[in-house]
């Protein structure tokens, strides 16, 4: 009797998925056998490390963050799973997975290295040497947290070493390297072996270390070169300088390893890097790059699975090939927006690997005829929103803890915000993890040459952006990219340089809008998707057009000093001064009755900032965390940021119900 073709199809799909199974389950358990458990790091002496001050050089300030207390040789810092949106392994919920991941398939290297600064640039690589002092992972060298953080200027160290030995236990599985991010130029050696190099401040990159792996007695050896200011490339905010002077918007530099450094067990063939694309009402569609043998991959089946937000039961499946697009259908689908930020997990399967992941279905897209507005999900979001630095008093570019890292996305919803530009930096990939599970839109940034941009800015500039889009587009809560601030660097771009680098913003990502010039001239060619001045401290109005939407993209600066919680006691400016916490609220409520009335034309706002940060002290929070304002003040700057985002055909909607959902913390 003859098969229907249907039936035989199901037929076929059932027996791969039995033999996918079991392949699965037998390289589950070759890795188990074979396990991180035994990694085993030989640290410096806990006595060699001592937190130092964290305060400006030129004052006696010390104003660590409460999370700056847990850390100590003692205690791993920033021990949480540095990838949530992949995962390899077993342990619990999804979300419990996404925190502590399988200790069988990855193990962190941050604590305490052996390290030494001043190295001459050509020096051949200290083999088998032991280090002069020693520096605490992943915290930046000018960072009080490192421990060995310069207190002026000329002290600064552009060139070091990094060591770190260890014992691992061989196994039949590959055995990844990845670096979170290490500031600025990184050469890297295993056991004598040049693994490699990279450049580039802000993105993450990793080396298959398997071929040259000893069971002990490995040595692991950095060599880092972080020019900061003094070099072309982008640095963001960071100025030498700034560690004997700080001052204005510059601020003390984040040189050498500044995010998780660990280690991963993959098969032989893995799964290397996911494409998610979720800005659609109905489907996700995932690419699954594979590393190995190119002929493999091509022939390589791959399976996508998702999963009910709240049930966790399987809703949806498709089959394709690696490197292809894989497109599933999402029954009665929810949308990820700021009010309901939800998120689906899906499971990407081959012949030999598995990891876990997540998406939000969106859209973020122009609409609205002749006055163009940006619609989340096809209807209007006011996106009021702060801007972000994400700079630490104790870290600098790295949070003390994960906890502390999260905190600053809650802060967001204390407020009564919905969105955060981040400015000139990429975040680790946790920091995306909650703005993606808080509800918070994210505008990225593109880290920026601040200052001295020449024609040898613009490589690196282009490599770093196409790293970023690259390396964060999976996020749902990133709704837009800025590609430049003001007139930080466009200026050193040819004349159609612009519009070329505008264009490969689309082409690396079409799903998107894009905010061609924060704030600056380059703004005013019309090449993006926003009209987006800066405005200090009140913001001027602006208009939208037929192409673009109007956004206020930096306003307010508005700043109350508190004593004890200066970077510099009595070194606090602010783009406009108040008295106490309770006048600066006032002024910024006042300034939000007014984004209230103009919310007719303007679809987005962004107040300057979140925390103080050095001596520019206009922040909600003090750089510490600690909040300037007490919970009625808190709950009335709630009210009126809520009052601008419910504006609806000219009537406005008031909430009382400040924070909920958010803590209030003063």
């Amino acid at each position: 009797q003859r098969v229907p073709a249907a039936a035989s199809q199901r037929g076929m799909a059932a027996a791969m998925g039995a033999r996918r199974a079991m392949v699965l389950a037998l390289a589950a358990a070759a890795l188990r056998a074979e396990g991180l458990e035994s990694l085993v790091c030989f640290r410096p002496d806990a006595a060699t490390w001592r937190r130092t001050q964290c305060g400006g050089a030129n004052g006696t300030a010390d104003i660590p963050s409460q999370w700056a207390a847990d850390v100590s040789p003692a205690w791993q810092p920033l021990q949480e799973y540095p990838r949530p949106q992949m995962v390899r392994g077993a342990g619990g919920s999804p979300s419990v997975l996404r925190d502590s991941g399988d200790a069988i398939v990855w193990g962190s290297l941050n604590g305490l290295w052996e390290w030494q600064g001043h190295a001459p640039p050509k020096s051949a690589p200290p083999f088998g040497q032991r280090l002069s002092d020693s520096i605490m992972v992943p915290f930046p060298v000018e960072s009080c947290l490192s421990g060995v953080a310069p207190r002026r200027s000329e002290d600064a160290m552009k060139t070091m070493w990094y060591r770190l030995t260890f014992d691992l236990a061989p196994s039949s599985a590959r055995t990844l390297l990845h670096f979170g991010a290490v500031d600025w130029q990184t050469i890297v050696w295993m056991n004598g072996h040049e693994l490699g190099n990279h450049t580039g401040g802000y993105d993450g990159f990793s080396f298959d270390v398997s071929d040259v792996l000893r069971p002990s007695g490995n040595e692991l050896l950095l060599f880092v070169f972080d020019p900061s200011e003094t070099g072309v490339q982008p640095h963001g905010k960071q100025f030498i300088h700034s560690i004997s002077s700080p001052g204005g918007d510059w601020y003390t530099p984040s040189s050498g390893i500044w995010q998780t450094v660990w280690m991963e067990r993959v098969p032989r063939r893995y799964i290397r890097r996911l494409k998610i694309d979720q800005a659609s009402t109905k489907a996700v569609t995932i690419t699954a790059e594979l590393a190995g043998d190119t002929a493999a991959q091509l022939a390589e089946r791959v399976g996508v699975i998702v999963y009910d937000p709240a049930s966790g039961q399987e809703i949806a499946a498709a089959d394709g090939l690696a490197g292809q697009a894989i497109e599933v259908q999402v029954p009665s689908p929810r949308m990820w927006s700021t009010e309901t930020p939800v998120l689906y997990d899906v499971r990407i399967r081959t012949g030999q690997d598995e990891v876990l992941s997540y998406f939000g279905l969106r859209t973020f897209a122009l609409g609205g005829g002749d006055k163009k507005r940006p619609l989340l999900n096809g209807n209007f979001t006011f996106l009021a929103g702060f801007l972000d630095q994400s700079f630490w008093p104790d870290g600098l570019y790295t949070a003390p803890s994960d906890e502390a890292l999260e905190y600053d996305i809650l802060a967001v919803g204390m407020f009564g915000l919905n969105m955060i530009r981040l400015h000139q930096k990429v975040n680790p990939e946790r920091w995306y993890y909650y703005t993606d599970r808080h509800g918070v839109a994210v505008f990225q940034d593109a880290p920026q040459k601040y200052g001295d941009a020449s024609a040898g800015t613009v490589p690196y500039f282009l490599s770093d952006l196409k790293a970023m889009i690259e390396g964060r587009r999976n996020h749902p809560s990133i709704l837009q990219w800025t590609v430049f601030n003001e007139a930080d660097c466009w200026e050193v771009f040819k004349p159609d340089g612009i519009k070329q680098t505008v264009d490969l913003v689309r082409s690396l990502d079409g799903t998107r809008l894009v905010d061609t010039d924060s704030g600056g001239d380059a703004n005013k060619l019309g090449l993006g998707d926003v009209n987006d001045i800066h405005s200090y401290p009140a913001p001027a109005d602006v208009t939208p057009s037929s192409t673009q939407y109007a956004m206020v993209g930096e306003f307010g600066g508005l700043g109350a000093f508190v004593s004890g919680k200066e970077w510099v006691a009595g070194k606090c400016f602010a783009y406009q001064t108040a008295k106490t916490p309770a006048e600066q609220a006032d002024l910024y409520i006042a300034i939000a009755k007014t984004f209230a009335s103009r919310a007719d034309h303007v679809s987005a706002a962004v107040y300057t900032q979140t925390t103080d940060v050095e001596f520019e002290c206009d922040g909600f929070l003090n750089y510490d965390r600690t909040n300037k304002f007490d919970v009625q003040q808190v709950a009335a700057i709630y009210t009126a940021n809520r009052a601008i985002q419910h504006v609806v055909a000219g009537r406005v909607a008031v909430e009382s119900d400040a924070g909920a959902g958010f803590p209030v913390v003063v």
